[in-house]
């Protein structure tokens, strides 16, 4: 089966009352192991502020900067629906200062300074003032990027990786779907007068990002059947060995040696069929993708060994799921072992 487990994030972690802030994580992948297929290549100018190659998934710094006047507190019973992403105009300082000034009467859920670094000002399950409307502002997350002619004139790939990290751990937690129905500019929004991101946010690039790190659920985790190595026919004690290829369909990555890796067996594992082979799938040994990250549209192989142990013909169902308990699409493959 394909088991993929929910990347845990960033947190919401900006602290009530007088707590410490968390500083937020996102797992990561060996950058050393990443293929150089898999690597983001901007399509717009993200030039790097880093000396080194940034790669993908990249953890960001968090810190806690609360505003105390610009915004309301809870949402009035609304959902949280959309991702608002917006530019700032200004310097990452100077936006810092009027989201606390009462008479500038805008705010945002964060800001991303041009290295990559991000504020929380606004806690998620409050209400910022980034839209200039007040039903999208109960029902979204606004997103600040610094864009300033001085401090940071062009968006900077720290702030791609970064956002994207963060739309990541928001879906995680929010469930808002990583799509571009429900993640969307300010110039999106409604009624609205603003132009932000503009025609220089690379919108193809930053969803692509999200792609590899968007939490692996039901309606993201989805596979087609392409291949798999003919039926094994073998004598007893005989082994073969069996490769399947599945082509990943859904909307996230899988990723090896996370928990959004995907692993081949069968309905629940079930140890019975364990005697097919040393190698044959089972809970404590699952067959997992040998690609480092297969991004979707990309393809993953899955090997495993069958041994003859009683004769016989043995039909046995392959099928996925995701996270422990939701199924994937029911693919109908099977593998068909004949011991003689």
């Amino acid at each position: 089966m394909i088991l993929l487990s929910s990347a845990t994030g960033l947190a919401d972690g900006a602290p009530r009352d007088n707590e410490q802030p968390d500083v937020a994580v996102v797992p990561l992948l060996d950058p050393t192991a990443m293929p150089e297929s898999a690597i983001p290549v901007a399509r717009a100018a993200t030039t790097s502020r880093a000396a080194i190659t940034i790669r993908f998934p990249y953890v960001p710094q968090s810190e806690y900067l609360p505003t105390h006047t610009n915004y309301w507190e809870g949402r009035d019973g609304a959902s949280i629906d959309y991702i608002v992403i917006h530019y700032t105009d200004i310097s990452y300082a100077r936006t810092l200062r009027a989201f606390n000034i009462l008479a500038s009467d805008v705010s945002a859920h964060y800001v991303i300074r041009g290295d990559g670094h991000i504020a929380q000002i606004v806690h998620e399950a409050d209400t910022a003032w980034h839209s200039g409307n007040v039903w999208y502002n109960r029902h979204s997350i606004g997103i600040e990027l610094e864009l300033d002619r001085v401090t940071n004139p062009v968006f900077t790939a720290e702030q791609y990786y970064a956002v994207a990290a963060l739309a990541c751990a928001i879906s995680a937690r929010q469930g808002v779907p990583l799509d571009r129905a429900h993640v969307i500019g300010h110039n999106e929004v409604p009624g609205t007068t603003h132009t932000d991101p503009g025609p220089t946010w690379d919108w193809p690039h930053f969803m692509w990002l999200t792609s590899l790190c968007a939490p692996p659920t039901a309606n993201t985790v989805h596979a087609s059947f392409v291949s798999e190595t003919p039926y094994p026919d073998i004598g007893a004690n005989d082994a073969a060995l069996v490769s399947v290829v599945l082509r990943n369909t859904g909307s996230t990555a899988w990723r090896k040696g996370t928990e959004q890796e995907a692993r081949l067996g069968i309905p629940g594992n079930s140890a019975d069929l364990a005697f097919l082979s040393d190698g044959w799938p089972t809970p404590e040994r699952p067959a997992v993708q040998q690609e480092d990250i297969v991004p979707p549209g990309e393809t993953a192989t899955f090997s495993f060994r069958v041994k003859g142990a009683v004769p016989g013909t043995f039909v046995v169902p392959l099928r996925g799921v995701v996270d422990g308990a939701a199924w994937m699409d029911d693919l109908g493959m099977y593998t068909v072992v004949t011991v003689r």
